[in-house]
């Protein structure tokens, strides 16, 4: 018989490294309410195809039609690029409870909403990092035992 082990769970509570927090006396901490599933990547955006657009299907090669497809086209580039980056502020949203013992400005923050709330460049490290360690595999095993007879 074939039994499946835990090894390595992650902790849904985190201590982030970002701005030397981890060195601090009393860091901040993020509690997670849940981890990503493994094929969930928080997409900016989805991307989208140019060849099954209304524009190309009623593309007749005229001057005007020749502009809104080349406008199309720039724009699904802009999309499908932007696509691929991941929207931080959703996956905070979706997968973090609270923040403990994070204070900015004098403002205690707690919430999702108050961690929103930070400078722009405060927040995509701190969510960079939160996303790098919620992907993170948790480590399993397989332990074979002799079925008993």
């Amino acid at each position: 018989m074939a039994i499946l082990k835990s090894v390595n769970i992650k902790s849904l509570e985190y201590i982030f490294q970002a701005f030397e927090n981890n060195k601090s006396d009393n860091p901040a901490k993020v509690i997670f309410k849940r981890f990503p599933l493994v094929d969930e990547i928080f997409p900016m955006a989805n991307k989208k195809n140019i060849l099954e657009s209304k524009i190309f299907k009623e593309f007749d090669n005229t001057n005007n039609s020749k502009e809104q497809l080349l406008e199309y086209v720039i724009n699904i580039i802009i999309e499908n690029i932007t696509a691929n980056r991941i929207d931080y502020n959703r996956f905070i949203k979706e997968c973090v409870s609270h923040i403990e013992n994070l204070v900015y400005d004098e403002k205690e923050i707690h919430t999702i909403k108050d961690f929103l709330t930070l400078p722009q460049e405060a927040i995509f490290n701190i969510a960079q990092e939160l996303y790098i360690y919620a992907k993170t595999e948790d480590k399993f095993e397989i332990e074979h035992k002799k079925k008993l007879k």
